[in-house]
């Protein structure tokens, strides 16, 4: 069987080494590439492969949003840098990745897994690595602003709000839109670093200065950015800031 396969890689040389070594695997009909999330998103839907061999921290879309954007469910190959706890969990739950640099003899292994087994779901692949991976790595956020990408490490973020439909992604001095929702970001985030506060707004936890009361019981915050931005905690989240914080 053939498995016709797109590769969705932003670096050109793992990109370049990755088409080198399938061109050994007769299994393997290597029909486009993509270099970013929002052309990933394009071609999959458009070409419907079999096969993606997917990176997971791309500019525009990362491959987490790449996977929820998509019209089907192909087979996923992950291809990862992360760390040995990450890749242990997804050999315990008999998920294919590479890790890179790729070897053949990894890139072996995956496909004759892929052809003897059924690969799980985009969904539980989701679910796993976001719970697993993002929890024991630095995130980075990519932002495009015209025709340049800017990536933001999470110690660079200080919220995420939502205003008028749209969301924005702040830093100490700008503000940058973001492409997604606060309701994913809720899933992708460390809780442990960043807490929602309303229903427009999360925050690091880090570049919070003071709490302040306001009315009736009410608070605002007051974050360490160059404006010194206030916002007015909704009452739904007050009970669990009030936990973490102890007041």
């Amino acid at each position: 069987m053939k498995f016709d396969t797109i590769i969705v890689e932003d670096e050109l040389h793992s990109l370049e080494r990755m088409k080198t070594l399938l061109k050994d695997f007769d299994q393997i009909n290597i029909i486009d590439e993509a270099y970013d999330g929002e052309s990933a998103i394009m071609k999959i839907n458009n070409l419907r492969p079999d096969l993606i061999f997917l990176d997971i921290e791309l500019p525009v879309f990362n491959g987490f949003q790449v996977i929820e954007k998509l019209e089907y469910k192909p087979n996923i190959i992950f291809v990862t840098s992360y760390n040995q706890y990450a890749i242990q969990a997804f050999e315990e739950n008999a998920i294919d990745y590479i890790l890179k640099p790729t070897s053949k003899e990894r890139l072996e292994k995956s496909i004759n897994r892929l052809k003897k087994e059924n690969i799980e779901t985009a969904d539980k692949l989701m679910k796993l690595l976001k719970s697993k991976i993002f929890s024991d790595n630095k995130r980075r956020f990519s932002v495009k602003l015209g025709d340049e990408i800017f990536i933001f490490p999470e110690e660079k973020v200080y919220y995420f709000k939502a205003e008028h439909k749209y969301i924005f992604l702040g830093t100490y001095d700008k503000e940058y839109f973001y492409n997604s929702t606060l309701k994913e970001l809720e899933t992708l985030l460390d809780c442990k670093k960043f807490i929602r506060v309303s229903k427009s707004w999360i925050v690091a936890t880090d570049k919070i200065e003071k709490f302040s009361k306001w009315f009736l019981g009410e608070y605002n915050l007051k974050l360490l950015d160059k404006k010194r931005t206030s916002i007015k905690i909704g009452r739904k989240y007050m009970p669990k800031i009030r936990e973490i914080y102890k007041f």
